[in-house]
Parts: structure tokens; sequence; C-alpha cells
């Protein structure tokens, strides 16, 4: 679809399990470097108080994000958790690489796939993980961590499945890897690597 057209901006898209810190990371970054903005996606969760509209997300009814659905007007979409669904609008990512903006995003899996295969090298994957040699042993981390922040067992149990199934086995296909073992050192991390990609491509002066 745009694969093959180079577009000036690029999008860094943070992926990793539920408990793994993307959201403080993702923000972390913001704060520190001017020029990256959070990519808006659609949801229909309610705006919380730190949140506005635009900024973080385009918050918008079930029967609006229907709408869009019907218009194809998302790039990719899902029921994250029930009645809460997650888009990612296409017009709002072409827009951001043609002006040669830079944006970050905490996308889930299938959104990341579909986001790199349509816009290719413009798209850079960054993965968020928890400590451990192996799937279980990070699992188990996730789980307290889970745990600690007091989830809904109910939510840790669908989200440690989701995690095990489909989001823990995508980070090899990542360009990027960052664990989280100590949180001002994963933003350290992923500061060098936004800074890297940024010069790379002559977006950082």
């Amino acid at each position: 679809m745009y694969a093959c057209e180079k577009l000036p901006g690029v999008i860094f898209v943070m992926i990793g399990p539920g408990g793994a810190g993307k959201n403080a990371i993702m923000k972390a970054l913001i704060a520190d470097i001017g020029i990256v903005q959070q990519l808006a996606t659609a949801t229909t969760r309610q705006m919380r108080s730190d949140e506005a509209q635009g900024r973080e997300h385009l918050f918008v009814s079930r029967t609006e994000f229907k709408r869009m659905i019907k218009r194809g007007e998302l790039l990719e979409y899902q029921e994250v958790t029930p009645g809460k669904f997650y888009g990612i609008p296409r017009q709002t990512v072409v827009d951001a690489l043609v002006v040669g903006a830079v944006r970050i995003a905490d996308i889930e899996v299938l959104g990341a796939k579909v986001m790199a295969k349509a816009f290719g090298d413009n798209v850079v994957q960054i993965y968020i993980t928890v400590p451990g040699n192996d799937i279980a042993q990070q699992l188990a981390v996730l789980r307290g961590r889970m745990v600690e922040r007091a989830d809904p067992n109910t939510d840790i149990e669908k989200r440690l499945e989701r995690a095990k199934t489909l989001e823990l086995p995508y980070q090899d296909e990542c360009d990027y890897v960052v664990v989280n073992d100590d949180l001002s050192q994963a933003i350290g991390r992923a500061r060098a690597i936004i800074k890297r990609e940024l010069a790379d491509r002559g977006l950082l002066s």
C-alpha cells in the first residue's frame, strides 16, 4: 500500500505485553525528546483526566467507531478488552509521515504488523519486555507486576494468555528489543535507539 514509498516522517511503535512498562517509557520519551509526539489512535474507552482529545487518542463512541470501520478509515482495529475498541486511523498516520513528523504509539501486535507492512521503513518497531531467559520466566515476572498493581484476576489471566500466545513471540520480528529490568535504564536504552534512528534519518538537529 505505502511500503514502496519512502516518506519523510517516522513512527516509533512500542510493542509488548501488559505490565512491561510501555506506557511509562513512551511518556518519558515524549517528555525527553521534543520532536516526538504521540500518535493519536482511535478508542472507545473513556478519556482519563490527564488526557486530551486528539493528543493521546481520538475518543469516539462505539457507534462512531463502527462508522469508521465501515468507511474503511482504520488500518487495523480490535477489541482489546471487552467493550473497549482500539484502531489506527489511516489518515492520521499518512498525514504525519507526509509532513516529516515524528510520532510514537503503544500499539498491539496485530496493529504493529499492519503498520510495518503498510509503511515499511517509516515504521520502527521497539519491543518492550521484562527480564527472563524464556517465555515462562517472563510470564512469571509479568504476573508479579500485575498482582503488585492490583489488576483484577480475570484481567491478569487474559493478559498472560495473550502475552504467551501472541505478544512475547513477536519480539523476534521487531527492530529493537528493550528489556525493562530497571525503568530508568530502559528509558535510557529506548531514548538512545530513537535518537540514533532520528539522526540517521536527518530528523534530529
